[in-house]
């Protein structure tokens, strides 16, 4: 992937925990690394298709200046999510050095990245599933440093074991898929999602019980559009590759096209579309 370089940018702030570090301003040494497409700008020579490095760097100057940080992790952190979200930005690396941080050493540097990644959640429920699945996408899309891009229909489908037998007794869930950009980690966006499941009373001691919100992370791309993670579901369950097809009908996942995947699935169970108000 394409990429700037931000080097050596010397800067005064505020950081340690120290005493005299909370009094007197300090140099730091930022060096940045962001990835983005620049192929439209190589080809026109045109300043208006790049990405305007100046102005992030002024935004940088201005931020670090203002701070005052105890740790040079927070600041490089700092840094990182000004960076990650500009426009055309896919990932950055975010390098802050600070000199005669360590006696005998040189210097202390702290290494941050960040990178925007497409990810799939399932989001099913049969406990009161209008109320709780709005309240889920509600959780999603106020979360800082997750953006949602579509909403798949929802179907209604029957409650089912792991062999695609209906379990006897139990309400129907409602279930569609929600595609989001997010650049938080694998580990901290599953997290989430089971905070968002425990706040709306989401039982997780597991097996097929009734449930109030089931979020699950069905397909993990990274910036460079390589599948990192995908759930059994997507290949096994009809309902699930159906909701990805109609958000994403030109999918490829792996080798094999969505459509395709929906038409292997090994368990096929009859759904229907229900309509569900996402503005109320």
């Amino acid at each position: 992937m394409d990429r700037i370089k931000i080097k050596d940018l010397l800067l005064r702030t505020i950081i340690g925990v120290n005493d005299w570090e909370r009094r007197e301003k300090q140099d730091v040494i930022i060096n940045i690394e962001i990835f983005c497409d620049l192929k439209k700008s190589s080809n026109s020579d045109n300043i208006s298709d790049t990405l305007d490095y100046k102005d992030i760097k002024k935004k940088i100057v201005r931020a670090v200046e203002d701070s005052s940080f105890y740790l040079v992790e927070a600041l490089a952190g700092k840094i990182a999510d000004l960076c990650i979200n500009y426009p055309s930005v896919k990932k950055v690396c975010v390098e802050v050095d600070k000199p005669g941080a360590l006696r005998f050493a040189r210097s202390v540097s702290v290494t941050i990245e960040r990178e925007w990644s497409d990810v799939f959640i399932g989001v099913g429920s049969n406990i009161d599933p209008e109320s709780n699945i709005k309240k889920a996408l509600k959780y999603i899309s106020e979360k800082e440093g997750i953006k949602t891009e579509k909403i798949s229909q929802f179907l209604l489908t029957p409650p089912i074991d792991k062999f695609g037998n209906e379990i006897e007794g139990q309400p129907y869930f409602i279930n569609g898929v929600v595609k989001v950009k997010t650049y938080l980690t694998q580990e901290e966006f599953s997290e989430f999602l089971r905070e968002v499941e425990i706040s709306l009373g989401r039982n997780q001691k597991g097996g097929y019980e009734p449930r109030t919100i089931d979020l699950d992370i069905l397909l993990w791309f990274d910036s460079f559009g390589n599948l990192k993670f995908s759930h059994k579901d997507v290949f096994e369950r009809n309902f699930v590759s159906f909701s990805i097809y109609d958000i994403e009908p030109n999918l490829i996942v792996g080798n094999s096209h969505i459509f395709d995947i929906l038409n292997r699935a090994k368990v096929k169970v009859n759904f229907s579309k229900t309509y569900l108000s996402l503005n109320e």
